[in-house]
């Protein structure tokens, strides 16, 4: 999908920027035009570009090399450009450290929307920001946590982000004094990742307290999401009591609640796996005559992984299960839901893979042919998961990376390298010159992994090198470096 900007006075600004992450590609798109643009600041255009380098991701970002236009608008005093801004910069990955005080600045405005996207900002830069200013930006973050409803519950999930595991006494507080359902239910989800970093921290969340309080959230429609959560922050610290409730949920009525029963059930596997009445649970969820609870089981037992390899002839079966889930119409404006909790073959090609069912390898195959896009990304993913026992089915792998779906292209790259198929690799060079970044660099990163052996495709690699993109040229030099023998030859091009 093209975005068509129209400037009144310069023309037409025509990107050809796709809606989805990172696929910029090798277009050819003008960098100047779109740094003019942005530092125009002209709200009408602005912002729907804005939107669209959100979507696209952090390789579209570093192509275009406009971080530092993006970073000057969030000063903008327009606050629907300063949200627009901070949402895109979010995605601009280590570039972004430049302007934390600029982010920061965001949490001293006084509309809540530009706060929150403040907050979201800060959230996903957290890992790569300074050991010596992360307790600046947390103390600015928690003061916060007495504000409006939206801007709590994103300081909330801000703090769990950047592992403040000191705020923990203050955020358990938070727990017993919140009125609003829906921040208690947030600040639970995140004492309860905090609990899960340090001793600490978990004292503020002891046992006794965790099992009372997630026991009853498990009975409240409005808070069971949050409680479902926190089980599968919690993992083995979780209570062993709350584990049939957990499994309960996998046949709840909202989708969103039986993923997170999915995360809780596979956060504590060990202890399923040793439950009879949970294993009993999860069988019966399989052979169920309703589609949505055939998929949250097989769901279920891919994250619970090796422990349920048990179960995988009963999970085989289901790989050729033909029924979709209706996707629930909120679906729409909030993304996809999982394709493994709308399609139980989905599901289930995910969990042979997940619990390494290497008697089933040739079902999990069969997936790369499936109609759908999701289903033949999954198949490939398990392929990889399976390694070297996959290798019988790495031309199954090669034809995919002609698939028309990028991320089922980039799975095949993975799987391949996986799987230690050296005849995969003239697939694997032609996958360098590939339109979407993330299936190039899956592929040099995959022959990595076999060029060790194969000197007739280093220089097809050295040509990457001089890529457009900067993941792209980090995994082409890293797998010129791999090399035994011609390694030393590219010395000076590893060197910079």
């Amino acid at each position: 999908m093209a975005l068509q900007l129209v400037a009144p006075k310069s023309g037409q600004v025509n990107l050809r920027l796709q809606p989805t992450k990172p696929v910029f590609g090798k277009f050819s798109v003008d960098h100047d035009k779109v740094a003019v643009v942005l530092n125009g600041g002209k709200k009408d255009l602005v912002v729907p570009l804005l939107h669209h380098l959100a979507a696209a991701g952090r390789s579209t970002i570093e192509t275009l090399q406009v971080t530092e236009c993006i970073g000057r608008l969030l000063r903008h005093r327009d606050p629907t450009v300063a949200v627009a801004a901070a949402e895109a910069f979010a995605a601009s990955g280590a570039a972004g450290q430049r302007h934390e005080e600029a982010l920061l600045g965001l949490l001293l405005r006084s509309e809540d929307p530009v706060i929150v996207a403040g907050l979201r900002a800060l959230a996903r830069l957290g890992p790569l920001i300074q050991p010596a200013r992360k307790a600046v930006v947390i103390r600015q973050v928690a003061s916060c946590l007495t504000s409006s409803v939206a801007v709590r519950s994103a300081a909330l999930r801000t703090l769990a982000a950047l592992k403040a595991t000191r705020q923990a006494l203050a955020i358990a507080d938070l727990v017993q004094t919140e009125k609003v359902p829906e921040v208690q239910g947030i600040a639970v989800e995140a004492l309860a990742q905090l609990a899960s970093l340090t001793a600490e921290a978990e004292s503020c969340f002891p046992e006794d307290a965790r099992e009372k309080k997630l026991g009853e959230m498990l009975g409240d429609d409005r808070l069971r999401y949050s409680a479902l959560t926190a089980l599968g922050f919690l993992g083995d610290k979780a209570p062993a009591s709350l584990l049939q409730k957990a499994t309960e949920a996998l046949s709840d009525a909202d989708l969103t609640t039986r993923w997170a029963a999915v995360g809780a059930v596979g956060a504590m596997g060990e202890q399923a796996a040793a439950s009879n009445a949970a294993i009993d649970a999860l069988m019966g969820l399989l052979k169920s005559p309703e589609a949505a609870r055939r998929a949250a089981g097989a769901s279920a037992l891919a994250a619970m992984g090796a422990s349920a390899l048990p179960s995988a002839d009963l999970v085989a079966t289901l790989t050729k299960d033909p029924e979709v889930v209706p996707a629930p119409p909120q679906a729409t404006s909030g993304g996809r839901p999982p394709a493994r909790l709308l399609m139980p073959r989905c599901a289930a090609v995910a969990a042979l893979g997940a619990m390494g069912a290497e008697a089933h390898t040739g079902a999990v195959a069969q997936g790369l042919l499936d109609k759908s896009w999701e289903v033949r990304q999954a198949a490939a993913e398990a392929l990889g998961n399976l390694g070297e026992a996959a290798r019988s089915h790495a031309s199954s792998l090669v034809g995919c990376l002609a698939d028309s779906s990028y991320p089922v292209r980039a799975a095949a790259c993975v799987a391949l390298g996986t799987c230690r198929a050296p005849e995969a690799l003239p697939g694997l060079a032609q996958a360098f010159e590939d339109e979407s970044a993330v299936v190039r660099r899956s592929a040099l990163e995959a022959a990595s992994a076999l060029v060790a052996s194969e000197e007739s495709f280093c220089h097809e690699v050295f040509k990457a090198v001089t890529d457009t993109n900067a993941q792209v040229r980090a995994a082409a030099v890293k797998c010129l470096a791999r090399h035994p023998r011609l390694g030393a030859s590219y010395a000076g091009v590893v060197a910079t």
